[in-house]
């Protein structure tokens, strides 16, 4: 993990569940990581309980569905630490229970601009701060879900299921992308099933006590996971779950959740 002491990190939805987590993580082994989020005073939560660590957590305010607000925290960076060698596209809009016939276009817009739009415009940014830079040994981790791997996606939850194929499939296409050109920069999808957060305590979703679900640090441990890897080895996609999860057990359980 030495080598990424002394480097850049920059993560989504930082302020608060997985997003958290993994800032915290990295924080720890070392590194500078840019945490983004709309929720400032969470943000400065998480900053405030990272001091005397190896790295430093910086917080920055940044509503995702405003690209401009995205730009401005890329600028900030290259301003204050230069080029970024990590990114977690980990911000994500939890779903809301709707049939398409009865669903609010705004619902769909906002859910696809932050899980798909926003994910999108950090990585293009996050890429052109890395060949800037010359960081050929970059590294993208996308957050994306059990969902993305049901076949059929679950009545009332569609464009939550659709957003996270999307995630998937934008991995796979920038891993092409990257290969066409000869890069080393590495690119993987995280998977998670159930986590525990606080979306989910706010929806009170009750889970089985045999089925424990998993704890955000268990994604942070994930993408620790993936840094200790040689820089010549790539997991394209982990799916991660409690061994006594699956797809469908996960799925009946899921209830209308409020942003």
């Amino acid at each position: 993990m030495e080598i990424w002491q002394g480097k850049v990190a920059l993560v989504s939805g930082a302020s608060s569940g997985i997003g958290a987590a993994i800032a915290e993580s990295l924080v720890k082994i070392g590194m500078h990581v840019v945490g983004l989020a709309r929720r400032l005073d969470r943000l400065e939560e998480v900053r405030d309980n990272l001091v005397n660590q190896k790295g430093k957590f910086y917080p920055v305010k940044t509503n995702l569905i405003k690209e401009e607000n995205i730009i401005s925290a890329f600028e900030w960076i290259e301003k204050k630490l230069g080029g970024i060698h990590i990114l977690v596209n980990s911000a994500a809009i939890p779903t809301k229970i709707s049939l398409i016939e009865d669903a609010e276009t705004d619902d769909w817009r906002l859910m696809y601009n932050v899980n798909v739009i926003a994910l999108q415009i950090c990585t293009r940014e996050a890429l052109k701060s890395m060949r800037k830079h010359n960081i050929d040994d970059g590294y993208i981790i996308n957050i994306s879900s059990l969902a993305a791997h049901m076949t059929t996606p679950a009545p009332g939850i569609v464009t939550y299921f659709a957003s996270k194929k999307a995630v998937n499939t934008i991995g796979e296409g920038l891993r092409a992308e990257l290969e066409q050109t000869n890069s080393k920069i590495r690119v993987t999808t995280i998977s998670p099933g159930l986590v525990k957060t606080e979306i989910i305590e706010k929806a009170k979703i009750l889970i089985p006590t045999e089925m424990q679900g998993l704890e955000a640090s268990d994604i942070a441990k994930t993408v620790e996971l993936l840094l200790q890897l040689p820089p010549y080895v790539l997991l394209p996609e982990f799916v991660v779950r409690h061994v006594c999860g699956s797809i469908s057990r996960e799925i009946s359980m899921i209830e209308e959740i409020d942003e």
